[in-house]
This record gives structure tokens, sequence and C-alpha cells, in this order.
């Protein structure tokens, strides 16, 4: 029977990312992937990372004629009536998904770890009734891997988290279809030369963007809609109808799905870990997760690596370290920005251009603050300001009592959302009460599908 330190379920960039992290500690890694090589990432081609991400997680650079694809640094965000831009700053960098996450495999096995494609996780393997190892099915055969820890990291389809018993410690729930931002990616051709794009340009309302595609003339058309995929043509139908946009014509459609929910309250069981979109671990203004969940994976990276070299069982409480450090570090900024978005998108556009125009809630500090993980933190002043200003808008038939009494009751709630959590507990003891309390927040929040453009 096969022995590693660490069994990671999911060859993509969490995977990728936790086994490179590991295997250059010394620690054996073996990252199980049920896709063929050259399936692997194969729903989007073109994806995103901010260009300091690269040096801050020391992530390999992609290479021209190979997987680069574009770089830009300029965007901005219109209101629902295509009005009042907000800047957005940054260097981002747009790469081809799959030749990336090869480039990240290699990296990974440059490290040490191995990788075997076209092998299915299929059950944990147990003793005295904590996660030993896994189960593993390839070119038919079934095998037993033995693992200090079992990390998942296969995406949204959760393989391994979703098999866990229910009382195991980490949330064994299978993300709904109401529970996933079901993206939408057109890449075009503009007709005229003046129309063709350099920079980013995003409507919030609807969910929307126009990004580079890495030629001149071309672009990508995006749309993302909580609940299917019908839901995000409606939306951009919606959007069609208010904003104006080149003239263009399709070369392809791409979809696919990312997480939108709140994470598992515990990423951490016995001899286990969760992470990457298995985790929900996306930017709750984008649904985006890639370097997301490395802020977790460098913390667990550490941990799991510092236990290793002590020996002995990686229990729950062991490895808890891990959930108090990424709560502090980003979890607690995303559950704010998540309680604060599910109210706060709740209006009609000719509010939300109003709120463009003026700052409220949508403004350069908030999509600042969003692009990096930050708390929505707005000062007495700002308050007293947006009071004033949402006061007229009432007397000025501009803005509803019950948007005002929503968008008032989102800005608590992310308060809360963030209180709540710089309460999470530092030891396992006292868990299952602040979980009962999370659970009555969340609940009371609502949910984004709740919030669809009408």
């Amino acid at each position: 029977m096969e022995q590693f330190d660490v069994l990671i379920v999911g060859a993509a960039s969490a995977g990728s990312f936790l086994a490179r992290r590991l295997a250059e500690q010394g620690h054996r890694a073996l990252v199980v992937e049920q896709l063929a090589k050259e399936n692997l990432g194969g729903k989007f081609d073109i994806f995103h990372i901010a260009k300091e991400d690269f040096s801050r997680f020391s992530l390999p650079q992609p290479e021209y004629a190979d997987d680069f694809a574009f770089e830009f640094s300029r965007g901005r965000t219109f209101s629902a009536l295509d009005r009042y831009p907000k800047k957005n700053s940054g260097n981002i960098v747009g790469m081809h998904k799959h030749r990336y996450l090869l480039r990240l495999n290699n990296w990974a096995r440059e490290a040490g770890a191995e990788i075997r494609y076209q092998t299915r996780f299929v059950d944990f393997v147990y003793e005295d009734g904590r996660v030993t190892g896994a189960v593993i099915e390839q070119d038919g055969q079934i095998t037993e891997v033995r693992a200090k820890l079992v990390a998942d990291c296969s995406g949204i389809e959760s393989v391994a988290r979703t098999r866990l018993p229910p009382d195991y410690g980490v949330e064994n729930f299978t993300i709904k279809a109401d529970e996933m931002f079901y993206v939408v990616l057109r890449y075009v051709v503009y007709h005229d030369p003046k129309d063709y794009t350099v920079g980013t340009r995003g409507w919030s309302y609807y969910k929307t963007w126009e990004a580079p595609e890495g030629r001149a003339d071309c672009a990508i058309l995006g749309v993302g809609a909580n609940g299917s995929y019908e839901e995000a043509e409606r939306v951009f139908a919606k959007f069609r109808e208010q904003v104006k946009l080149p003239r263009y014509t399709v070369i392809r459609t791409e979809q696919g799905t990312t997480p939108y929910r709140r994470p598992p309250y515990s990423f951490v069981a016995d001899g286990f870990l969760v992470s990457g979109d298995a985790a929900c671990l996306t930017k709750p203004s984008a649904g985006e997760g890639v370097t997301s969940s490395m802020v977790q994976l460098e913390i667990a990276a550490e941990e799991i690596g510092r236990l290793l070299n002590e020996g002995g069982y990686l229990s729950r409480a062991r490895l808890w370290p891990i959930n108090v450090r990424y709560v502090a570090a980003q979890g607690k900024a995303f559950a704010g920005q998540l309680a604060t978005l599910i109210g706060a998108m709740s209006t009609t556009a000719e509010e939300n251009d109003f709120f463009f125009q003026h700052d409220i809630i949508f403004s350069d500090k908030t999509f600042a603050a969003l692009a990096c993980g930050e708390p929505l933190v707005f000062s007495k002043k700002e308050m007293l300001h947006m009071a004033w200003v949402l006061l007229g808008g009432v007397l000025g038939g501009k803005v509803r009592l019950c948007t005002i009494r929503s968008l008032l009751r989102s800005m608590k709630n992310g308060a809360r959302a963030e209180q709540l959590y710089a309460q999470y507990p530092a030891s396992e003891e006292g868990f299952e009460a602040w979980v009962l309390r999370a659970e009555r927040f969340w609940k009371e929040c609502g949910s984004m599908a709740e919030n669809e453009v009408q």
C-alpha cells in the first residue's frame, strides 16, 4: 500500500499550489485528478490574475507564445444607466487557463509532487473513525492510498468533502443550483477600430463586463447570474436594452460556474482539509477565487508542514489554527462583503444610477476594497453624508423607502458579519455555539439569488 504525507484531490490551481508548497518543504504529496491532462481547466479559455499576485504568492510567470494572453491596467465600473464611472486600479494579466494550469502542474512536480491524471477519488479510508487515506481508481483499478492528510481541491463538485459523514467536522453540503454563479462569456470581434478595448468596463448592477481578449479587434463580453444560465442570458438582454455596445460578431461562447455562497464554518477535520471552489473561497464581488484560496493555502501549507515535522496524527484540534488564521486574514472581510452586497444589490436601475452619482456604496473606495478583499468600512462622516443624500433622494422621488431600509440593513449586516467572524473560536471549544449564531445570521441575510435584476 502506498504511503504519502498528503493526498490532494484535484490538480487545478488550488491543488497545484498546495502540492508545491508542501513538496518544497520536503513532504511527499500525491495529487489525483479525474480529468485527462489535455482536458484540465477546459471550461474557459481565458482567466485573470492580478499582476502583483505573482510575486505575492511566488507563482510562476506565464510566457509569451504559450500561456500568456495579454496585460491591462485600465478599468472602469459604470452605473445601471451607463454613467458615473468608478476607477478600477491594478494591473491584470490574462492567461490561457488550460496552459497555465499545466504550468502550475509542472511547477508542483519540479518541487517533488506527484500528479496522476484520470485518477478518481472514490472514498475515504478510516481507522477508528478518523480519515487515514483514500480509495482511488485509475485505469479501472481500485487501490487504497494512506496519507496523513487528505485535501479536497476538486472544485465545485467537492467530491471528497461531500463524502464526509454528517458529523465529521466539516460540512458536507452539496453546492446547490441557487448557490452558484453562472457565467457566460462571449468572445467577440468588434467591427470598428474605434471600439477596440484596452481595459475593462463593468456594470455591477447587471454583473456584466467587457474585457480584452488578447487580439486588438477582439474582446470578451461576460455576464453572470445566480440560479441558471438562462437567468444570465435574461440579465444580459436587460443590459443590452440599457447599454449601447459596439457592433460585434460572436466568435464563440463559453459557460461555467463558480460557488456563490458562504464557505464552510470549518475547513479542517481529523486528517482533512478543504480549499478552493470546494470550500467556496471566492470573492463576494465577483465569484472569482483563484488567488482567494491561495491566502488560505499559504496558511494551511505552513501549519501542515509544521505538524508533519512534529509527527503524530493531524487531528482537527491540531489543524484548527488554519481556520483561525484564515478568518483573520481574509474570511472576516469576505463575510462582511457578502452580507453587505446581498442587500445593496436590491435596487432599481434608476436607484443604482443615483447611488453611483452620489458615491452611495458604489464609490472608488468601495471598488478598491472589493478588488483587494478588504473590509467595507465607512466613517461616521461618510455615513452622515450618505444619510443626508438618501433623505434628499427620497424627498425627490429618486429612491424608495424600501430600498433605503434594504441598504441600511445590508450595511448593518456587513458590520454584524465582521463582528461575528471576529469572534471566531480560537479552539474547538465554543465552536458549536458559534455555528448556531452564524446559522441564524446567514438565514436572516438571505441570498444573492433573491436580488437579481428585475
